[in-house]
């Protein structure tokens, strides 16, 4: 596991005759070349049992399998444009000095290699027009889930926005703390659904209700949960791999969940037509 500290104003001003051997070592690109056979190798480990499920074990409307192939392919022309793009990025905030130091790192000098900062926006900017586009191939004819599917791109894209204003002006951990909670409003505002809990059983003399309607205090909770799950993740980006390896594997468990639902909905839907 390395870690990486930034760059201070003082590292950037020195001059060149201070560091004439390794000053020629930070100047290459620490972008290494995509693995390619290991990232199909991983594709195809996750992939194939969820879409043996979908497409073999269960009955699924055409339309719906239509919809995943569709993104499926979208997603993979966002993952080319990404892994093309970000080398070009990156060395662009290499010149504007938006860099940290790796360290800790097995076999390099230690804080001798240039981490390029700043590339999440690459990511981010792909991932909101892969996700902008499929709502044209979307196969459900209501058009009322947009509502609350806009309000969480505008969300995404509040963050992306505040994360680029982080790494350039290195935001103080007090003002981390608010950002994602104003980055959460356009999707707890467009929010209508149902604002009651059920109280658990055990609770229930003492509440004097089996369903209790929170309210504001709904909202309130799901904002306060929005800046914990932003900054837990993001409280981790100081190590390498540490913060997208607990995404991947957020992401995995997700997909399973959303897998499970969609197909217990086709369930549903072919035992009302029998």
């Amino acid at each position: 596991m390395a870690a990486r500290k930034r760059a201070s104003a003082t590292d950037t001003a020195k001059p060149e005759q201070e560091k004439p051997k390794s000053e020629t070592h930070q100047t290459e690109s620490p972008i290494r070349p995509a693995k390619y056979p290991t990232i199909i190798k991983f594709f195809l480990i996750f992939s194939v049992p969820y879409f043996f499920l979908i497409f073999s074990y269960y009955r699924i409307e055409y339309e719906l399998k239509k919809s995943i192939l569709i993104n499926l392919l979208v997603s993979f022309i966002g993952f080319l444009v990404t892994v093309s793009m970000i080398p070009v990025a990156s060395k662009y905030v290499l010149r504007r000095n938006l860099f940290g130091y790796d360290i800790n790192k097995k076999g390099t000098p230690d804080g001798s290699i240039k981490v390029p900062e700043s590339l999440g926006i690459v990511v981010g900017i792909v991932f909101l027009v892969v996700t902008i586009l499929f709502q044209y191939f979307n196969f459900t004819a209501d058009s009322n889930w947009l509502v609350e599917y806009n309000a969480a791109l505008a969300s995404i894209c509040f963050m992306i926005l505040l994360g680029f204003v982080d790494d350039v002006l290195d935001v103080p951990w007090r003002v981390k703390l608010v950002l994602p909670s104003i980055a959460a409003l356009p999707l707890l505002m467009a929010y209508a659904g149902h604002t009651t809990i059920i109280i658990p059983k055990p609770l229930v003399p003492y509440v004097g209700l089996e369903i209790l309607d929170l309210g504001w205090i709904y909202k309130l909770y799901m904002g306060l949960l929005a800046v914990f799950c932003t900054n837990s993740i993001n409280i981790h980006a100081g190590l390498n791999g540490l913060e997208v390896g607990q995404t991947v594997v957020i992401a995995c468990a997700v997909s399973k969940k959303l897998c499970i639902y969609y197909l217990n909905l086709s369930s549903v839907a072919e035992s009302d037509v029998l």
